[in-house]
């Protein structure tokens, strides 16, 4: 599988310490994109997308903000393409885990908003 990278235009990484082989590691300020993740991609043509074409798995960031796939061979990425990530399910599960959650609503708008509801769920983690 070869190794390529993309560029995301406003896509942007911050160090955060080295590895045990003294690399520099970066982390993407967008925390929603993680090491691991299944990167694909989908053209738009005339305001619609095509189908969603799997790249590869994230093997790292650059400092540059470049996003390092491990792709599937073959692949060739067209310009403009639109990009999505997805979740492994092994890693990230349909709940939340933990004992404390801190939440804060914040309405921007100038008018009036109402909240109807609000409801999560937990489990604890060391159980």
């Amino acid at each position: 599988m070869p190794v390529i990278e993309i560029q995301i235009d406003t896509f942007q990484v911050t160090n955060v310490g080295r590895d045990a082989s003294g690399n520099d590691v970066y982390k993407p300020l967008d925390l929603s994109v993680q090491i691991e993740d299944t990167v694909y991609y989908s053209t738009n043509a005339n305001g619609v997308l095509s189908s969603v074409t799997k790249i590869g798995n994230i093997l790292s960031f650059t400092p540059s903000g470049y996003i390092i796939v491990n792709a599937d061979d073959g692949i060739t990425i067209p310009t403009n393409a639109f990009i999505l990530f997805s979740k492994p399910i092994k890693i990230n599960e349909s709940s939340v885990k933990g004992y404390y959650a801190d939440v804060t609503l914040e309405n921007h708008s100038n008018k009036r908003a109402e909240l109807f509801a609000i409801s999560s769920e937990v489990v604890p983690s060391s159980k």
